[in-house]
């Protein structure tokens, strides 16, 4: 069940504030997204995605990509293996690299022109930005998107899927562009457990024509299309400016969290392709 409270806070708002969203033009009927708070996940949350990378060829083993490029550690591939074979993937690569021109090779993107399944690990999320932001590995995201298969990532894996991204900051956000598979959203990670609120209300104030997503550690926010379900231990905290107010819910495990906002007409109208 959905467990929910609410509040209104007005403020005054002065100026206009305009979005940099690039509003995706790819059918986001298709989307298959898993975007999780960080910390110790539950096991429910690797078997929904394994589930739904299964579902783009149920006949044949899933395909999973591994990016690790947020994380400054040394890639092991033996332990990444190992670790997505315990989540019942068999078929498991990696992808890393921090060079642009790299990620738009064409040798770099094989991986990604078979997989099911892709997963960013934690770390900085502008390292992945920097890495693959209007690469070739993004462009082959979207098209695995569109295929039917499924992103899904933790922790800065999580702020990636933004377009508006949150790239860091304790109270104020430092402000960057992330891969925006979910562009109508500003997601913020580990949300209650390190006290994220004022940095996404602050975020959300230079652009409040988007809604903010703050995940919890130990869950995730599963997205099929415009479909939304809460997976794990904690809260997904909504959060949307309208009317010089503030409305913020919270979503426990089994909730649908509402994606659309009152701004979703006037974001379709300022869309840049």
């Amino acid at each position: 069940m959905k467990n929910r409270f609410a509040f209104l806070l007005v403020v005054f708002v002065h100026g206009c504030f305009a979005s940099d969203l690039a509003f995706a033009q790819e059918k986001t009927t298709t989307r298959k997204l898993v975007i999780c708070g960080g910390g110790s996940l539950p096991d429910t949350v690797f078997d929904k995605f394994r589930e739904l990378a299964e579902g783009m060829h149920p006949a044949t083993e899933p395909q999973l990509v591994v990016i690790p490029t947020a994380s400054q550690r040394k890639v092991d591939l033996k332990a990444t293996q190992e670790l997505w074979s315990a989540r019942g993937f068999r078929d498991v690569q990696v992808l890393h690299t921090t060079d642009p021109d790299i990620a738009s090779t064409d040798e770099f993107v094989q991986p990604l022109l078979t997989a099911s399944a892709v997963w960013f690990d934690g770390g900085s999320q502008q390292r992945i930005a920097n890495a693959y932001l209007d690469s070739r590995v993004d462009s082959e995201l979207r098209q695995l998107l569109l295929r039917g298969g499924v992103i899904g990532g933790t922790s800065a894996g999580a702020a990636i899927q933004s377009r508006v991204m949150i790239a860091g900051g304790k109270n104020e956000p430092k402000i960057s562009t992330g891969l925006g598979f979910l562009p109508e959203a500003i997601i913020d990670q580990h949300f209650l457990k390190r006290n994220r609120l004022a940095r996404s209300l602050a975020a959300l104030r230079q652009h409040p024509n988007l809604i903010g997503l703050g995940i919890d550690e130990g869950t995730a926010l599963v997205v099929e299309g415009g479909a939304t379900e809460v997976i794990g231990k904690s809260y997904v905290l909504r959060l949307e400016w309208g009317d010089e107010k503030l409305k913020l819910d919270a979503f426990g495990n089994g909730a649908t969290v509402p994606l659309k906002s009152q701004h979703d007409s006037a974001r379709r109208n300022h869309a840049c392709s």
